[in-house]
């Protein structure tokens, strides 16, 4: 009956155990930081992290181009960056990450929070430290920078993909409708590559870096960034000089863009120099055009181009440049002398013979009244004749046609250039304040960014910011209960103090568990020998039947999931549109499987909660079994002295004896029975009297 008893109990006690292994394995989880570390560890899942999703979500970026808001003005389209090699372009991003943020870090930084904030928590210690070291981190970055350029190409593609571009737009607008220069695509590209060669765009992005880098690494209290493009604009109008080589260029610069525009606006479109001949606005400005000296253009042509460059770069606040025509006036009405006596030569030519001498008559009054002849008498005589009387006169109106229409100087001025632009001055205006002031950026624009508003507490919020990182980033525990109240405070430290209590008595979870089995083993065994196996068998057994029905329970959920929905990540097709890479990545079997190492870790640990009590059962089993041979083959005599029923002594009345075996005796012959012996009948006294 009480090895039944026994096996009753021991169903309970595998019950109990199994509980106390679950929530031993719980409070581990929680408590133990390595539990947690050895999961990650196990399902690999820095490695992960950095060669699948990084190295996916990089190159969904690098395959669909990486977006520039490079336009001037709120209607210019961003620029796209695009990489020829993808695979390439990733690989080369994907290390500049890990060159600044290694895996390694990662994991120790993670491993050293949890070693620290988790005792903090238990109430083992009071303070902890967890130091990011972000000033070697930020000390990186400039090797880094320079090593990622370079594998990427980096300043060809900015080249290509953004400085070429923007430089073929506002060439458009300047060099070719303000000043009549137009560029073939071939000659923007070269000109890109001259004005931002890539010495140059390099040494700006790495000195802007060096100069950023010690202030976030707290190596120094300020930085100032500063770039200026003066000398580049004075590339720019080199190469708009370069190309007045060409005689139609100049040409059209000095006289379709600056001179003919102004002169048209004080010449009249036709103008009467006498004798019914006109000097037309175009004849005008094409006689200024023809008999101009090529020196003397070159050099309005450049004057020009000194002005419009002088006042893009700032060293002038408007836009002006003279032209003194002085000179051209003179030549210009001399050559309009000589156009109107053509014309008037060809008027005469026009006319027809005189018919009769009334008529011839007629025709030489109107001479001598300095007026056309009606009619023409005597042919080439009376042609001449009337040329020589009619020229000074001709050339009296064109003389003074020149000088009252006709400037002597004309001023090429803002106005001029801005009708020119045709109504984009918006984005030259903010070109040539980039060029004439530069770009600057120091550690006050960077608070100003930072601050919410302009209040001073707002910039004193965003200084202190930007001094943590300076400082480095150390978290402690004040970063938790700095701004608890007292009360609150004291709370916290109540809690942990449960904590801590809680888990300093989770010994008494096994105690829990050993009294039942040492209630088994006495119940069962009939001396130490048989309470060792029983102790022992009861704990071992349990222990691989709680182990194998983790195992099993395990496989049975392995082969459950064959048949349910996984849970990976759902992306959504907008997401999906983006980062086609990453969503494929995050739909994968792969991320399952991540997961189930962690599980698998997880209950690998909760499965070796067992073996110790395996182990220990069967060593104390072993014993048991041992103990009995080891102990000699004669009985132990336990203690007890005689026993008699009535005068008669019987042998089995003495002390309980142990087996030779140290096995378990018969059932009804347990520890304190007495052997199954027949009764006898009590002797009766003499006389019928009791004794």
């Amino acid at each position: 009956m009480r090895k039944v008893l026994a096996v009753l109990l021991a169903g309970l006690f595998l019950i109990l155990f199994f509980v106390a292994v679950t929530v031993n394995q719980v409070v581990d989880t929680a408590s133990d930081p390595d539990v947690i570390t050895g999961m990650i560890d196990d399902a690999e899942m820095y490695d992960y992290v950095y060669d699948n999703i990084i190295g996916s979500l990089v190159h969904d970026m690098v395959s669909k181009g990486i977006e520039i808001e490079s336009g001037l003005g709120e209607s210019a389209a961003p620029t796209v960056l695009t990489f020829d090699d993808p695979d390439a372009a990733t690989l080369a991003i994907t290390g500049f990450i890990e060159t600044i943020i290694p895996r390694e870090y990662v994991k120790s930084k993670i491993e050293e929070g949890m070693n620290g904030i988790v005792p903090y928590v238990r109430g083992d210690v009071d303070t902890f430290t967890l130091d990011l070291e972000v000033q070697a981190r930020v000390r990186a970055v400039p090797a880094a920078a320079r090593q990622v350029v370079a594998d990427l190409d980096l300043t060809e593609r900015v080249i290509e993909d953004l400085l070429i571009p923007q430089l073929d737009s506002y060439a458009g607008q300047i060099s070719g409708q303000a000043l009549g220069i137009n560029l073939t695509d071939a000659e923007i590209e070269s000109a890109a590559r001259r004005i931002f060669a890539a010495e140059w765009l390099e040494g700006q992005l790495f000195g802007a870096i060096d100069e950023i880098t010690p202030y976030f690494a707290g190596d120094a209290d300020s930085f100032s960034v500063e770039l200026q493009f003066g000398d580049r604009a004075v590339i720019i109008g080199q190469i708009l000089k370069d190309k007045l080589v060409k005689q139609d260029t100049l040409y059209n610069l000095v006289f379709a863009q600056v001179v003919d525009p102004l002169i048209q606006q004080t010449v009249a479109q036709s103008t009467s120099v006498g004798f019914g001949i006109s000097l037309t606005e175009a004849e005008v400005v094409e006689s200024f055009e023809v008999i101009a000296p090529r020196e003397w253009v070159q050099d309005q042509g450049e004057g020009v181009i000194d002005a419009l460059i002088a006042y893009m770069v700032g060293q002038t606040d408007s836009l002006a440049y003279r032209v003194d025509l002085t000179d051209r006036k003179i030549a210009a009405s001399t050559e309009l002398e000589a156009l109107a006596l053509r014309k008037l030569e060809s008027a005469l030519d026009g006319i027809p013979d005189c018919g009769d001498p009334v008529a011839a008559l007629g025709a030489a009054q109107d001479i001598g009244s300095q007026q056309l002849p009606r009619c023409i008498a005597g042919g080439q005589p009376m042609i001449d004749l009337a040329l020589n009387t009619f020229a000074p006169v001709m050339i009296g109106q064109v003389v003074s046609f020149v000088e009252a229409q006709v400037p002597s100087e004309v001023s090429y001025s803002q106005a001029d250039f801005e009708a020119q632009v045709g109504g984009s001055l918006e984005s030259v205006d903010e070109i040539r304040k980039q060029i004439a002031e530069g770009f600057s950026f120091s550690d006050r624009d960077l608070v100003d960014m930072i601050a919410t508003d302009s209040s001073l507490r707002a910039q004193a919020d965003a200084e202190r910011t930007l001094q943590t990182l300076a400082d480095g980033f150390v978290f402690t525990e004040e970063d938790i209960i700095g701004d608890l109240d007292p009360v609150a405070r004291q709370q916290l430290n109540d809690i942990r103090g449960y904590v801590g209590t809680g888990l300093s008595i989770r010994w008494a979870l096994w105690i829990l568990v050993l009294i039942p089995l040492a209630v088994i083993a006495f119940i069962g065994g009939n001396g130490w020998a048989g309470r060792l196996k029983w102790a022992g068998g009861v704990a071992a057994i349990s222990a691989l039947i709680v182990y194998g029905g983790i195992a099993a329970a395990w496989s049975f959920n392995d082969i459950a999931q064959e048949y349910l929905p996984d849970y990976g990540a759902r992306v959504n097709s907008d997401f999906r549109a983006d980062y086609p890479r990453l969503s494929d990545e995050l739909e994968s079997d792969e991320l399952n499987v991540r997961f189930e190492r962690l599980l698998d870790s997880w209950q690998q640990g909760w499965r070796n909660q067992t073996v110790p009590w395996i182990v220990a059962g069967a060593v104390a089993f072993a014993i048991g079994f041992a103990l009995p041979r080891f102990g000699g083959n004669k009985g132990i005599r336990m203690g007890g002295g005689p026993a008699y029923t009535g005068s008669s002594p019987k042998p089995s009345s003495s002390g309980f004896a142990i087996p030779k075996d140290w096995g378990d005796a018969p059932e009804g012959e347990a520890e304190g029975e007495e052997p199954n012996v027949p009764d006898k009948p009590d002797p009766k006294p003499a006389g019928g009297s009791t004794a």
